[in-house]
This record gives C-alpha cells, sequence and structure tokens, in this order.
C-alpha cells in the first residue's frame, strides 16, 4: 500500500503540497538539501527536528495528501504480544511499530514520513498487507515503551555506538568536566555521552525519582523507579559498562580509577531548562559496578497542601493546630520515598508569613520557597545536621525544619530549640505515628521531654492513584475485602491500562495519613512511660483515624485499588 503511495506521489508534489500550505517555505527547503536531505522521509524528519511545533500540523497535511490516517495510541490495545511481528530493531531501525492486527493486514505507526524500503521488506517477510498510520514521536515512543518496553531515544544513542566500535573498535570518553552545571544535550557527538545524557533525559521526562544502572551477566539494565515501583528494563550492551560508570564518575566528581569500593557523588544537570540535581551512588557487584541516581527537579515549583496530597480535613484540622503553636515538635514518620518531606513543605507552606524567620537544614534541599532561608547539609566541609541546627539557632529563628533526625546529637539539639520557644518540625523513619516516641527514647530523649515538646507526629505512605483513562469497575479480592473490612458489594475500580498510564492502571500518587496528637492524657501516659502497644490501643479508644482506615476510604471513594492499599499497608 505505500509503495503505490510513493509511486504516484513525488516528492515535488509533496514539496509543492506543505509549501502551499504554509509548512514549508524556500530556506527550510535549502537548508534541508544542503544537510543531504533530499528523498521525502528524510526531509520530513529534518523538518520535524528543526521545527517540533510544527510536527502535527505536517503529519496532517501529509496524511490528507496521501490519505494515511494518523495514529491515535488511545484506539489501540498496546501489548507485549504485538512485538513478536518483527524485532525491537527493525522497529528502531525504521522508525515503526505494529499497533494493531487484523486477519491480512498489519497495521503500523510510523515515525515520520513512511519509507518505501521498509513497507516492501516487511510485506515480504509477514506474507500480510502492511497498513501504515503516521504517529507524531511522541506517540511512537509510547508505543515502543509499551510493546518493546525500550526508550526510542536509546535505540538511535545504542545504534551509534555500534557504528563507531566497528570503525574504531573503542569508545572515546570524555575524561575531565570542569563546569559545575552540565548541560544534557541529547545531540552531544561522543556516543557514551550522549548515552548517559538520554538516560538522564528520559528520567526526568518520565518524573522518575531514581534511575537504576544494574550490571547483569550478559547486559546492562537501566530502570526507571516511578511513583514508587521500578519499570521494566532498557538493556544496554554489557561492554558498555566501564565506560559508562567512568562518565557517571566524572559528573559526580568521584574516583574512576576505583571500582572495588562503594562511592558517592552529586552534580547538577540542565534537562529542558530545568535544573535537576543529582545524588550518585555506586556499588561493586559480581558483575561490575551498580550505579543508582538519585532525581531531584530543583526548579520545580510543586509546593503542595496537604488536603491536596490526600488528608481529610479531620486530620488537617490537627495538624494546623499544631502548626499554629508558637513553639513545639512536629514529626513526620515513614519508610524513605513515603513524602515525609513533601509533607513538612506544606506545613511550611501554610505558615510562612513575612513576621516569621523560618530556617530549613536539609539533605539536599528538594524544593525552593520564597521567603524561607533554606541550607543544605555539607558533610565534606563539616556542615552536618547537629553542627548546622547550632548555627541555625544563633540565626534567630521562629521555625526551623530539620531535614532528618538521625542521631543522639540531632534530637537532643532538636529537642530543646522546641523546649526554647522554637516550632521545630522534622522526619522520623518509624512505621506509625505513635513509635515515633518509642523513636526519641531510642535517640536518648527522656519521656518526659518527649511529653512537653511534641504537638504531634504522623505517619504516611504514599499509594498509585487509578489511571482515569481506562478506569472501569471490577470486583477486588473477598480476602483482601474483608482484611480491610469492606463490603462485597461495595462499588470498587482499577485501571485497566493504557498509553496513558504506560500499561499499569495507575497515574500520580496521593498520601494516606495517621495522626497522633499529643492530648493532655497522652502526655501523662507518656510522662508515666506506657508502653507504646498500650498507648496505641488507647489512642484507638478515643477514635484514632488509622492509616488502614484512611486508605479503606481511598479505595470506597474510587481514588485507589484494594491491591495498591495491600502492597502499601503490608496487611
Amino acid at each position: 500500500m505505500v509503495a503505490d503511495h510513493n509511486e504516484t506521489v513525488h516528492l515535488s508534489r509533496i514539496i509543492t503540497y506543505l509549501m502551499r500550505e504554509g509548512l514549508l517555505t524556500g530556506e527550510m527547503l535549502e537548508a534541508a538539501r544542503e544537510a543531504g536531505c533530499t528523498e521525502d522521509p528524510k526531509l520530513v524528519n529534518w523538518v520535524i527536528d528543526r521545527n517540533p511545533q510544527l510536527e502535527i500540523r505536517l503529519l496532517q497535511a501529509i496524511g490528507r495528501l496521501m490519505g494515511i490516517e494518523l495514529f491515535d495510541p488511545e484506539q489501540y490495545h498496546l501489548t507485549e504480544d504485538l512485538g513478536r511481528l518483527f524485532s525491537v530493531d527493525f522497529a528502531s531501525d525504521w522508525h515503526m511499530v505494529p499497533v494493531l492486527v487484523t486477519k491480512d493486514v498489519v497495521r503500523v505507526a510510523v515515525c515520520g514520513l513512511p519509507d518505501t524500503t521498509a513497507f516492501i521488506k516487511l510485506e515480504a517477510d509477514l506474507q500480510e498487507e502492511v497498513v501504515p498510520l503516521l504517529a507524531t514521536r511522541s506517540d511512537y515512543e509510547t508505543a515502543m515503551r509499551l510493546i518493546y518496553h525500550r526508550d526510542a531515544a536509546f535505540g538511535q544513542v545504542l545504534d551509534d555506538l555500534h557504528e563507531q566500535e566497528k570503525s574504531t573498535g573503542e569508545v572515546e570518553l570524555v575524561n575531565k568536566f570542569e563546569e559545575e552545571n552540565i548541560t544534557v544535550n541529547a545531540a552531544d557527538e561522543a556516543p557514551v555521552i550522549r548515552l548517559v545524557n538520554t538516560i538522564l533525559t528520559e528520567g526526568v521526562r518520565q518524573g522518575a525519582s531514581d534511575v537504576h544502572i544494574s550490571p547483569e551477566k550478559t547486559e546492562i539494565l537501566v530502570r526507571y523507579r516511578r511513583e514508587g515501583l521500578l519499570r521494566k528494563p532498557t538493556k544496554v550492551p554489557k561492554n558498555l559498562g566501564p565506560a559508562l560508570a567512568s562518565r557517571i564518575k566524572i559528573m559526580g566528581n568521584m574516583d574512576i580509577s576505583v571500582t572495588r569500593m562503594p562511592q558517592d557523588g552529586r552534580f547538577t544537570v540542565i534537562v529542558h531548562g530545568r535544573e535537576i540535581n543529582v545524588r550518585v551512588s555506586t556499588l561493586p557487584t559480581t558483575y561490575g559496578e551498580n550505579i543508582v541516581m538519585r532525581l531531584l527537579d530543583v526548579s520545580s515549583q510543586r509546593i503542595y497542601d496537604l488536603p491536596s496530597l490526600g488528608m481529610n480535613a479531620s486530620d488537617f484540622a490537627i495538624i494546623q493546630e499544631a502548626a499554629a503553636k508558637p513553639h513545639g515538635m512536629i514529626l513526620s514518620t515513614g519508610p524513605t520515598g513515603s513524602g515525609k518531606s513533601t509533607s513538612l513543605y506544606s506545613i511550611l507552606q501554610m505558615i510562612n508569613r513575612p513576621e516569621i524567620n523560618i530556617i530549613t537544614l536539609e539533605d539536599p534541599v528538594e524544593y525552593r520557597m520564597a521567603g524561607i532561608r533554606q541550607v543544605e547539609l555539607n558533610v565534606r566541609a563539616g556542615m552536618t545536621f547537629a553542627s548546622g541546627l547550632r548555627a541555625i539557632l544563633r540565626q534567630d529563628p521562629d521555625v526551623v525544619m530539620v531535614g532528618e533526625i538521625r542521631d543522639r546529637e540531632t534530637a537532643a539539639i532538636a529537642v530543646q530549640a522546641a523546649l526554647t520557644g522554637h516550632m521545630v518540625l522534622s522526619t522520623l523513619h518509624t512505621n506509625d505515628a505513635v513509635s515515633a516516641i518509642s523513636r526519641l527514647n531510642d535517640l536518648g530523649i527522656e519521656n518526659f521531654l518527649v511529653a512537653s515538646v511534641l504537638q504531634c507526629a504522623f505517619a504516611q505512605r504514599l499509594v498509585r492513584t487509578i489511571c482515569p483513562h481506562c478506569r472501569e469497575r471490577y470486583k477486588p479480592s473477598p480476602v483482601l475485602l474483608r482484611k480491610f473490612g469492606l463490603p462485597e458489594d461495595g462499588e470498587y475500580w482499577h485501571g485497566t491500562g493504557c498509553p496513558h498510564c504506560g500499561g499499569t492502571g495507575y497515574v500520580g500518587r496521593m498520601a494516606v495519613f495517621e495522626i497522633f496528637p499529643m492530648r493532655p492524657a497522652y502526655k501523662e501516659a507518656v510522662t508515666e512511660g506506657v508502653s507504646i502497644q498500650r498507648l496505641y490501643r488507647t489512642a484507638l479508644e478515643d477514635g484514632l483515624h488509622t492509616m488502614e482506615q484512611d486508605i479503606a476510604e481511598k479505595v470506597l471513594a474510587g481514588k485507589t485499588t484494594l491491591e495498591e492499599a495491600a502492597r502499601v499497608t503490608m496487611v
């Protein structure tokens, strides 16, 4: 079918049509020809590369001229099974991906203009008619991820690396980087640098919190943590491991000669105009150095309020009352990656006024907030949580946020600050809100001091929310319904998986909370040394709104699933 189109529609006809539509100028045409782009697919792709804002209009115009429909990923069920029609290398080389198979017809989404050669070969191999659909670059990359679990950007970089290896036998690596800020440019000439830049760019584009580069016996897996879970990996050739690790170490100001000891580093990159702080950790493993990069978008202005994060009205009222006090301590508890810092930022945003001096001590600064003095930890220079907190208390603060209370010294200084007229916000690693008391005890804080300073503690977790594009009713497991005390005849929802959610059924996350206010009766019990178990039972009798109750309410409201509730709360 495509061959017929190209036999009757010549390059001059396409150019004439695009120029008549105002999508191609004489200057563009001359520049494309100077760049060697004289064939219609290359010319169209060249124009799109340099004028991405014209992409959809160009494809619509070409579709009208050639009688080819545009690809809409929402109209197709894209699964791994489609990848069996032809290889990921073929899909990457020719910028096409199979999206639908019917009797004797295969529909493929093509990035840019279809190439006759590829379709002739494909129809000969499949012995079926191949029908093209014009796809934008974004929609093509979506299909590649869903079907082949491969980012299209990686394909081109790996192809370039393969070609360079065939011609030179080695990969050239830049061994010095002098600038503090590194601008990521996917078109960098050195392929290994391009590969690292592509890994970072994809991580930022996908909204990943972490990038894992994990060496296996025969390959290297690149995985992104999104919404709390690692996604299916992109595979990189094993022989690139040392060069890949060296490039990342150079960026992180680490020692490239040390491969048998763990190392930590950090650097800043600019990706699409966004400033991204990257914390790097390397760990020697059986098959090579495992690398994890934590991505923090410091240019983001995403400051939330607690209700929008998922806190209900009654719990929010408790936080508001505690935050309004002139002194004391508010503690956010939970495991790593549960959103504790974001919740503390939300409290700071709530109380931030010109007449209040707020200073934070963080590792690192995750969000930048106007009107607040933010200090970043620098252990190498001697700025620890303890020493930094001492210095901050000499700056006449009203409110102090300490990123984390990790040791006895920091805990003692924080408690002393709360006792002497400061409001202190911080985080602890505990499983529930009440356990914040026992954790402070473990750090050497006596019960009477805990009772005196603690205004409230709250525990939280993050749950994935159901994708609104593929949301539908379903019947959860009766076992899970019983564990959460939910009725079997209730209305429950889940996501079936679509291009918008990457086939997971979830888009975005929200928090679930458990708030423990230090009421007068609890202060007395803590001072007397009542066990945490007994204190928790007393709080339940007084109407403590537990995390399990909070998440069950969100399931009934159709915001998340029972399976997600069980995963997060480990019921």
